[in-house]
């Protein structure tokens, strides 16, 4: 059994017509596998110095405790002269190869501009930085499909996303491209679920954390006629990592869905809407993971092409 427990205070001021402040403050304390707490302050300033421009800029400090369900303490003597037994944590099994998984504490910076250019279009662009001391990740580790927690001693995570967004008249269009890059080094908790040669490269090189990929893309559009509205979208990715302590990456992919909706409306009732969806139109073969990297067991892969039928009824 575990508790989290948490408070905060926030306020927003109204600094001249164009400029307003937020500060704010939490306080989190948690009482689980490991007991800890922090003060996490937060600031941000948004301006607006001309019709149509909204400037952005903020700081928050984290506190993120594991998931109780995957940060749980393991026994490893109960292994001890079997062939489970981990290479990487021989007996007596010291806090150093079995530390318990703790919380994550980051600091978190953003900065951003949006802009409308056009009638109905507006682009936008933002970038973001965290620092992370003992920085949160999860792996299927072993034979079983089941997540474990495991903490990186130092962390970070950068990137920026490009965005627009376009709306006239019957037409909606949306576009998004992102890169990103999270690394981290020193494995610091539950260090036995790693081979040795991998646990020891990790603990001198900043390595690509399991979940990282570098270009991620997205865009849509839809076009309403006579109720009914046709819509189509694609995502676009470069790959999660793969190999010997993620030192590479899967193939880029893309999917292409495609849907259409169409309102009905009633005279004694609220209106009805019908729709019909093909998810990965033409059938492509998106793998997800090849059964190799940190905390990858078994192959897995995205939707092949898949049929949907919806309704929805508002009341």
């Amino acid at each position: 059994m575990g508790y989290l427990l948490g408070v905060y205070v926030q306020d927003e001021w109204k600094l001249t017509n164009k400029l307003t402040l937020n500060l704010g403050i939490r306080f989190d304390q948690m009482y689980q596998f490991v007991d800890a707490n922090q003060f996490s302050p937060r600031a941000s300033l948004v301006y607006k110095p001309v019709d149509g421009m909204t400037f952005h800029l903020g700081y928050a400090r984290y506190f993120t405790p594991p998931v109780q369900v995957i940060a749980g303490p393991t026994n490893l003597a109960l292994f001890d002269n079997t062939t489970e037994a981990p290479a990487s944590c021989p007996p007596p099994h010291p806090v150093s190869c079995n530390g318990p998984v703790l919380p994550e504490r980051s600091h978190y910076f953003d900065v951003g501009v949006t802009q409308k250019v056009l009638p109905g279009l507006e682009v936008g662009v933002d970038a973001y930085y965290k620092i992370a001391r003992d920085l949160l990740d999860d792996g299927q580790f072993g034979q079983a499909y089941v997540l474990t927690g495991f903490n990186y001693e130092n962390g970070f995570n950068k990137g920026v996303e490009l965005t627009a967004k376009y709306q006239y008249g019957n037409v909606k269009a949306y576009a998004n491209l992102a890169w990103a890059q999270q690394m981290a080094t020193k494995v610091a908790s539950n260090q036995f679920l790693f081979d040795p040669d991998e646990l020891a490269y990790i603990a001198s090189h900043y390595i690509y954390t399991d979940h990282a990929q570098t270009w991620t893309g997205s865009a849509g559009v839809s076009y309403l006629w006579n109720g009914s509205r046709f819509s189509t979208d694609v995502i676009y990715g470069s790959g999660l990592r793969n190999d010997f302590a993620n030192t590479g990456h899967l193939p880029l992919y893309t999917r292409v869905n495609a849907g259409i909706s169409h309102e009905f409306k009633w005279d004694d009732f609220k209106p009805t809407t019908v729709r019909f969806d093909v998810i990965n139109v033409f059938d492509s073969i998106h793998e997800i993971r090849d059964g190799s990297g940190i905390g990858v067991f078994a192959p897995q892969y995205g939707p092949r092409r898949a049929y949907y039928v919806g309704l929805s009824q508002k009341f």
